[in-house]
């Protein structure tokens, strides 16, 4: 494979404006189409390429098939004190995400505790974004959201569950959150970025469909994802179906359609839980910024550079890419432009490139 090395840069005020014109040509109400955009783009400036704009397409395809239903609003089916369940009617992952998060939050203010879990999602994007915001008003979130199963369990060579993503944050007492957020399972979108890219992946991240391990991205798309961190990834890969999937009573596992099926609902689901740590012993925010300062102080291991701590690299990222644009290379954007023209967005709106 030859690697394509042009890179473009897109202001991320620019890359805003093209999501957001994208969804709107898609019929996507202006309020959804803005918080999509947000996420995606929020993505792409923390440097999480495989989860940012370029994933423009995939929402594309699914509002085209009908499988995403923009203009869907969330149905409360059972709620208690400090917990809901809640119906997304297949509608736009991202603003029904963040509804269900905002409830939560304000189940923890009331009771210490909210948790919220979300059924018939569809796909919400990286999940830092949810978790950051009630850390900023001083509590504690976790979110975990279960996808199409291309996992295989740790030792074997079939999909069992998906990339399955938990990510978690806390407030941290004059200071940043600490913000962490991470797949129990090797990203398809990261195969799928490498193959637009024409280069090869990392070794262990994938099997082809003899299961044997390989480092060529199509060969790992036709075959299976191996888990972050062996067991360790399994285990909480599989945690992830139960707290999304399981606790919503939707599809866990092998039930989850396959993400190459775009005509019926994709059934994914998403869960979140806020805590409010004035309803415990009340130090965490101290904790944390304790936790943060001696990780920060620790000796870094030979060609380690220097220890960050769970956040740091994003907010480093989000200040370079604010200050000279989101880098977006050429084999990513054609592939992007490819897809959304089939998804009957011809042509494609332009967007400041340098």
């Amino acid at each position: 494979m030859t690697a394509i090395h042009h890179i473009h840069h897109i202001p991320h005020s620019s890359a805003h404006a093209f999501c957001v014109d994208v969804l709107g040509r898609l019929g996507v109400p202006a309020e959804e189409a803005r918080v999509c955009a947000e996420t995606l783009v929020e993505a792409s400036l923390r440097g999480v390429d495989s989860h940012g704009i370029s994933l423009l397409g995939t929402f594309a395809e699914r509002i085209h098939s009908g499988q995403m239903r923009p203009g869907r609003r969330p149905l409360v089916r059972r709620e208690g004190a400090a917990t809901a369940l809640v119906d997304g009617q297949h509608g736009l992952g991202p603003p029904l995400a963040r509804w269900a998060t905002d409830l939560a939050r304000d189940k923890a203010r009331e009771t210490g505790l909210g948790a919220v879990a979300l059924r018939d999602a569809n796909y919400v994007g990286a999940l830092a974004p949810y978790v950051e915001a009630p850390a900023r008003a001083g509590l504690l979130a976790v979110a975990a959201a279960n996808s199409t199963p291309r996992v295989a369990p740790h030792g074997g060579r079939e999909g069992l569950h998906g990339t399955n993503p938990i990510a978690w944050a806390a407030p941290a007492a004059a200071g940043e959150p600490l913000v962490f957020d991470a797949a129990t399972g090797h990203s398809a979108a990261k195969v799928t970025q490498a193959a637009e890219e024409g280069r090869p992946l990392a070794p262990g991240i994938g099997l082809d469909p003899d299961g044997r391990p390989t480092t060529d991205p199509a060969a790992a798309r036709a075959g299976t994802l191996l888990p972050v961190g062996g067991a360790l990834g399994y285990g909480f890969g599989l945690l992830v179906d139960l707290l999304t999937g399981g606790l919503a009573g939707g599809p866990c596992g092998r039930q989850v359609p396959p993400v190459t099926e775009l005509d019926g609902p994709y059934g994914c689901s998403f869960f979140v839980l806020v805590v409010d740590p004035a309803s415990f012993g009340g130090g965490l925010a101290e904790a944390a910024r304790s936790l943060a300062a001696d990780a920060r102080a620790t000796a870094p291991a030979e060609g380690a550079g220097r220890v960050r701590v769970p956040g740091d690299r994003a907010r480093e990222m989000r200040e370079q890419r604010l200050a000279g644009g989101i880098p977006m290379g050429a084999g990513r954007w054609q592939a992007l432009t490819r897809r959304l023209r089939a998804s009957g967005v011809d042509p494609v709106p332009e967007v400041q490139r340098d």
